[in-house]
Parts: C-alpha cells; structure tokens; sequence
C-alpha cells in the first residue's frame, strides 16, 4: 500500500502512477487532475454502471433474504 503525495490518502498499487519510495507516490487520480489528463466518464456508461451495481445489490440483498 502506497499514500499519495499530494492528497494523502492510501493507494492500491494498481491505481500507483509515480512510485516515490517504497511507501509513497502520486495516485492516478491526482495525476490526472495536477496534469489535467483525466478524462470524464461517458454519461452512457456512468448509467450502464449505475444501473449495473443496482442490479447486483438487489440480488445480493434477496440472496441475503433467502439466507444464501
């Protein structure tokens, strides 16, 4: 687990842009945002996703019903 830099928080390694050290670097996120990189997500798959993880909480939540 790296802790980024510039806001902070700690960081998977997947989402490690710049390593500093064996503890520190600058997470994907504030990268994106100090090299104005990022990119938004697409309105249609900001939804898709949405509605996707609605979809799978409320199978979850009836497995949990039917005491899965």
């Amino acid at each position: 687990m790296f802790t980024c830099t510039i806001c902070h928080f700690a960081t998977e390694l997947d989402d490690v842009v710049t390593p500093i050290g064996a503890t520190h670097c600058i997470c994907l996120r504030c990268f994106g945002r100090e090299t104005d990189s990022s990119l938004p997500m697409p309105k249609p798959l900001r939804r898709a996703l949405i509605a996707a993880l609605a979809e799978l909480e409320t199978a979850s939540a009836a497995e949990r019903r039917e005491g899965w």
